[in-house]
């Protein structure tokens, strides 16, 4: 290997995760050098829809709906910090979701939902049918109520990804795609260097953010870290311009309209392990949810399909913090479908806590002890 370099910080993975801790440390001062072994938001970032989605995405209040909320209102000053650094738009647009029920056995979950919700002080408005039909034409005259939820909208991931990582470069952090690491230097319980193929990083702290293989990481460090990747598979359907202007939320998939007019229609979930390939199956499932929602979308044409590899823990809650037994080794994985959403509030916890040293700052509930 090469000579040895030094950094403050090296951070593992370079999705979106990654990239706004590097942000977020960057800002606070801290050098910090981020390894890819692929492309920068060339996983499970990549695969993203972009949904900003926490209370679509959970089942009841906890700390996984705080913590979604928390980052979906950072998200405004986020992208505008960001696109004033860059001049890159990451298209947070969107004038909300609607999360549309098309069976009796639906309307009760989203009855229940609407309760939940409106006592927690979130901003939704229950709909009939007819009044979720007026707002969007193009629905099916199968829907029998829907939520509106204004605050739920939706990024563009490529375009965040490419801002997030110019911002944080143009900060002094150094980004290296294409960078195998292959072991950790390591004293008794402090991480003190990374090793990837070609060279050696010192370093003060590491912060693991491997998505999917983040587990593999951990065994270098004889830590468990219960992250298992779960495919997701999405397509496109290409428009000149979208039928409706919602993201449309329903019980079997999601249909997130795009600026650029493409129609992002989502996800399958399935174990397959690190096999990131589309399937005949999952398009087929696809292929047919989106024009049970919208009916016309039967007509439009095919654009592509795609998958990622999302990373799963056992509780569907990220895993955030200190690796237990070690002083300076941090974990920032397992968000699953939501590390778009989770990038800012997941940059803040972790740079406050690396630069505080203050790991009470990240609650129990989601850091990595409680396995």
């Amino acid at each position: 290997m090469s000579g040895s370099k030094l950094s403050d910080v090296v951070i593992i993975g370079g999705g979106i995760i990654g990239l706004s801790v590097a942000w977020h440390l960057a800002v606070e001062g801290v050098s910090v050098i981020l390894l890819e072994r692929g492309q920068i938001g060339g996983q499970a970032t990549g695969a993203a829809a972009g949904m900003l989605a926490p209370l679509a995405e959970a089942h009841g209040p906890g700390r996984f709906v705080d913590l979604g909320v928390a980052s979906l209102h950072a998200y405004p000053k986020f992208v505008n910090t960001i696109r004033a650094e860059t001049g890159m738009d990451p298209e947070l647009v969107g004038p909300g979701m609607l999360r549309v029920a098309l069976k009796e056995d639906e309307a009760e979950i989203l009855c229940a939902d609407f309760a939940w919700q409106r006592a927690g002080g979130h901003q939704v408005a229950r709909l009939s049918g007819e009044e979720a039909r007026r707002l969007e034409p193009a629905l099916s005259a199968d829907v029998l109520g829907a939520i509106l939820s204004p605050d739920e909208r939706h990024v563009e991931p490529k375009r965040l990804v490419r801002a997030v990582a110019l911002a944080a470069a143009r900060r002094g952090v150094r980004i290296v795609e294409g960078a195998q690491v292959i072991g950790l230097e390591r004293m008794g319980s402090r991480v003190h260097g990374v090793n990837t193929v070609s060279e050696t990083i010192d370093c003060a702290t590491v912060v693991i953010a491997g998505g999917a293989w983040t587990g593999e990481i951990g065994r270098w460090l004889g830590a468990s870290l219960p992250v298992s990747p779960v495919r997701g598979q999405i397509l496109s359907l290409l428009g000149i311009c979208p039928p409706f202007r919602h993201t449309i939320y329903g019980h079997a998939g999601y249909l997130v309209p795009k600026a650029d007019g493409r129609i992002v229609v989502g996800a399958t979930e399935d174990l397959a392990g690190f096999d990131a390939r589309p399937t005949a199956r999952g398009m087929a499932r696809l292929l047919a949810m989106a024009p049970s929602l919208v009916p016309e979308l039967g007509d439009l044409p095919f654009e592509t399909a795609w998958a990622g590899l999302r990373p799963a823990s056992p509780d569907g809650l990220p895993i955030l913090g200190l690796v237990p037994q070690w002083e300076n080794a941090y974990v920032a994985s397992g968000h699953f479908r939501n590390g778009i959403l989770l990038a800012p509030i997941t940059g803040q916890l972790l740079a406050r806590s690396i630069v505080g040293s203050d790991p009470e700052l990240i609650p129990l509930a989601f850091r990595p002890d409680r396995f």
